[in-house]
């Protein structure tokens, strides 16, 4: 048996956001907790872009799934083609997670966040 695929969401995938309901994801993911990764969240209008670093928590949830084919479809409604980044708006990249200490797919926000407002809360969902 493979191991599950585990993901960190942070923004409108979260349970009941609405990347979460336009993908299904309430049948396709198995919701394991609350969780945190170091970086910095930013406000970009109607959702949020992550930015990986040592300054700062953001705050989401750690799901997992069984189906690499989710995959796919996550890449597509993020706009993260794994052959292409420069053109990418998201990149699906592995991170360190503080709870749990394991490791999980995450998508971090690949154009400039110059002028964007930072997240102090590092939380989408109390911003």
């Amino acid at each position: 048996m493979n191991d599950p695929i585990l993901l960190f969401v942070y923004g409108l995938l979260m349970s009941g956001g609405s990347g979460f309901r336009a993908l299904g994801l309430e049948t396709k993911v198995r919701r394991l907790g609350p969780e945190r990764l170091s970086g910095r969240l930013y406000h970009l209008g109607h959702y949020p872009g992550l930015i990986i670093g040592r300054h700062g928590l953001v705050h989401g949830e750690l799901f997992s799934f069984s189906d690499p084919a989710l995959l796919d479809a996550l890449d597509a409604y993020e706009l993260a083609d794994p052959d292409n980044s420069t053109r990418s708006e998201y990149r699906r990249i592995e991170v360190d997670l503080l709870v749990s200490g394991r490791r999980a797919w995450t998508y971090e926000y690949n154009r400039s966040v110059k002028n964007r407002p930072i997240i102090a809360t590092g939380n989408w969902r109390a911003r």
